[in-house]
């Protein structure tokens, strides 16, 4: 098994089961949290490489102050994973450009894509 830790935070379920069940495929450790208070707990049990954050959360509304105290505080790498629009991340208060992004609906070639910059 690869010892890559993922944290996946995906309050939608099908799509949590989805992304989760094609990264333990490829042999990564995941790690799902659907708040983002459960995943702060993932964090500090696990210490995840890498979180993939959908930028729309039901309990946070965006999470771009979520994704900033994550890199800062477990020096995590993040890619968003999200429906929303460029202007919508780039219009939060906590707007940090660093960030990948992959935009909803993506193909698994997509995904594979934006996860091959992080996790090679």
């Amino acid at each position: 098994m690869c010892s890559t830790k993922i944290l996946l935070l995906e309050d939608e379920p099908v799509i949590a089961s989805d992304l989760k069940k094609v990264l333990e495929a490829k042999g990564y450790q995941v790690f799902h949290a659907d708040s983002a208070a459960k995943a702060l707990a993932l964090c500090d049990r696990h210490l995840p490489d890498f979180a993939i954050l959908n930028f729309q959360q039901k309990d946070i509304g965006d999470g771009m102050a979520l994704a900033c105290l994550l890199r800062i505080r477990y020096l995590v790498k993040i890619l968003f994973v999200t429906g929303a629009r460029s202007k919508d991340l780039s219009g939060s208060p906590d707007y940090y450009a660093g960030y990948e992004v992959l935009y909803k609906p993506y193909t698994r070639r997509q995904l594979q894509k934006a996860l091959s910059k992080f996790l090679t």
